[in-house]
């Protein structure tokens, strides 16, 4: 048992940071730079992708068997799209407001490269074991979340000066942090300081081998 939830944290953990999805990859962009200058709407989305892409993942490594191999990372589109279009159903029920803001680009996620890559990595990764399947698509879904949630919340700070629509007691405003050339370049400067924790992470280990 021990030795599964290993593989299963270390999966999850190589997949949210060391290689997240868009810091590393630099995949999932387009929802991020559009959408992702207000944390709530940062949290609803990141819920729509959590939900989807681990479904997505779970039932297409149990139906992946009984499709053919060319047809699979069209199935994998097709159900992720269905999902995607059911969570976003369901959001209208949750908050009409978050809906209403979100319902133009929610369609567009279905096209997201999130979704059109995991289309080609699906089927070699559930040949392997069902958990390595869910550990990777927990751990990619996450890591797709976190990047959102923090540069939609620091968007958020910047452009209206709240936080979860809450004010922060201070004047200054960047209303031009709303614009997606802001949002990469944050981007850019979040991607630069995980590629430094991670030498910085791999000199220690480096020292500590050699003492």
């Amino acid at each position: 048992m021990k030795p599964a939830i290993h593989t299963f944290a270390s999966t999850v953990w190589h997949a949210f940071l060391p290689q997240n999805v868009v810091l590393v990859q630099a995949l999932g962009l387009c929802p991020i730079l559009a959408m992702g200058i207000n944390l709530r709407y940062g949290v609803a989305l990141s819920v729509c992708t959590v939900v989807t892409l681990v479904l997505s993942d779970l039932l297409f490594a149990l139906l992946s068997k009984h499709i053919a191999t060319r047809l699979q990372p069209i199935v994998y589109v097709l159900l992720s799209s269905l999902l995607l279009f059911g969570t976003s159903v369901s959001l209208r029920f949750i908050s009409t407001e978050i809906y209403a803001h979100l319902y133009l680009f929610l369609p567009l996620m279905a096209v997201n490269t999130l979704y059109t890559y995991r289309s080609a990595i699906a089927p070699p990764v559930a040949r392997s074991t069902l958990l390595v399947m869910l550990a990777d698509s927990v751990g990619t879904a996450l890591g797709f979340s976190l990047v959102l949630c923090v540069a939609s919340a620091l968007r958020e700070m910047a452009i209206n000066g709240t936080l979860w629509n809450i004010p922060l007691g201070y004047e200054a405003r960047f209303p031009e942090a709303a614009h997606p050339f802001i949002g990469f370049i944050l981007l850019g400067f979040m991607a630069a300081t995980l590629q430094w924790i991670k030498k910085l992470l791999h000199r220690n280990e480096s020292q500590e081998v050699d003492v």
